[in-house]
């Protein structure tokens, strides 16, 4: 926390930026991911109904011409079976494709036909609910994550040829399937007798997902990149840029102490409110500055033209005003006295003072010595001994108090 607190403003802002936008760009991939898996799983619905309806419609247009056309179903043509047809056709595109497609029913002949435990589940589903025109779903084939996607077929009279009544089916059917009893036989028009499945991969529609989701996160990455360094310069020409204008300014002032260097005027903004602000408060402090330093000349004047000595001094008895009729008096320069105690201009006859010290003394006898002239003997740089008059005033400042004397010679 530290370590962010002591970088610049242009830093903070830009990682401030940064972790919102990674924020953001985090959420946009997790909702891009989900919405592209959707299209994905749309898009696989989508091919798996032209494919089978593709199987759909070839076995109706076989069975058509065979029946226009009057065609002899034989054993040696079993190949113009329309369902036949319609499956090795759906399987040659399927292959192309890298799908998988198959007629499936649980009153097959052939076993290639029997469904598995997933086709069989969503087989029930068009017996529990003759109007359902498909269903799919994501499950495991071969412990892969498959989509599959069900079909229903509907019974035509075409489809009685075949499936009627067993007495009525082609020869050679009674031939490669002589057993009656077969649950294969006894269709009735209008009912679910199976459905085309169609399997596809997840891994060719993950790939798909993960390549789309890979543009439009480089995308979103550039575009994202790019508004992080547009921000940047903007925060740095609108902000960073004049407060550091303003830093430098202000850091000059407190080096020099001179307040005639304005800033620039920029806009009506925020921060052109504040540059004005701060050259009108510079203005003020510049003037309240003039008016102080004169008022000091007038004071220094004063007290050093007054014929009487003025000390001021702290309350532990440290000197901050030595004017030059005290240095006169004393014998001790402005440079000698200043910053030092009071004590040292008290001669050592003053046994009391010198015992308890300025503060304790100060605290025990200010009082008298404010409400009337109390005469001391002074000590003199050079040692000796002189007797003087005594006016003591008291003042407050910043809840200090400080004291100021006025001294001058007894005659």
């Amino acid at each position: 926390m530290d370590v962010f607190r002591d970088r610049g403003l242009q830093t903070k802002i830009n990682l401030i930026i940064l972790v919102i936008l990674l924020a953001f760009f985090g959420l946009f991939s997790f909702v891009s991911f989900r919405q592209q898996k959707g299209y994905i799983v749309e898009e696989a619905v989508e091919k798996a109904r032209i494919i089978s309806s593709t199987a759909i419609r070839s076995r109706q247009y076989v069975s058509s011409q065979l029946e226009a056309g009057g065609v002899e179903l034989t054993r040696e043509r079993y190949g113009l079976i329309p369902q036949v047809v319609s499956t090795r056709l759906g399987g040659l595109v399927a292959e192309d494709l890298g799908y998988t497609i198959r007629q499936v029913s649980d009153r097959y002949r052939n076993p290639q036909n029997a469904p598995d435990p997933s086709e069989m589940v969503m087989l029930q589903q068009f017996y529990q609910n003759p109007a359902l025109e498909e269903t799919y779903r994501v499950t495991y084939l071969d412990d892969q994550p498959t989509f599959r996607y069900l079909h229903p077929f509907i019974v035509e009279k075409s489809c009685l040829n075949c499936h009627g009544e067993p007495a009525e089916a082609p020869a050679f059917i009674d031939e490669m399937f002589p057993d009656e009893t077969e649950k294969s036989y006894h269709y009735r028009i209008g009912e679910v007798i199976g459905a085309v499945s169609v399997s596809i991969p997840m891994g060719k529609l993950q790939a798909q997902i993960q390549k789309k989701v890979h543009t439009d996160l480089l995308y979103l990455g550039g575009v994202l990149l790019a508004l992080v360094i547009c921000l940047g310069l903007l925060i740095r020409v609108a902000v960073t840029a004049p407060l550091g204008r303003l830093g430098l300014v202000i850091r000059d002032i407190v080096r020099t102490g001179r307040f005639e260097k304005p800033i620039p005027r920029r806009g009506r903004d925020e921060i052109g409110t504040l540059i004005d602000g701060f050259n009108e408060m510079m203005v003020r402090l510049g003037e309240k500055a003039a008016h102080l330093e004169e008022s000091e000349k007038r004071f220094r004047v004063l007290t050093e033209t007054a014929r009487d000595g003025i000390i001021s001094f702290l309350g532990n008895g440290q000197i901050i005003l030595f004017n030059r009729q005290a240095e006169r008096i004393f014998g001790y320069s402005k440079r000698e006295v200043l910053g030092v105690s009071v004590e040292r201009l008290v001669h050592e006859e003053c046994a009391e003072f010198h015992s308890v010290g300025v503060e304790v003394y100060l605290k025990r006898n200010a009082a008298q010595l404010i409400r009337k002239l109390h005469k001391f003997q002074g000590r003199r740089r050079d040692g000796g001994s002189q007797q003087l008059e005594l006016s003591l005033a008291v003042a407050e400042s910043d809840g200090h108090l400080f004291y100021t004397a006025i001294i001058r010679e007894c005659e």
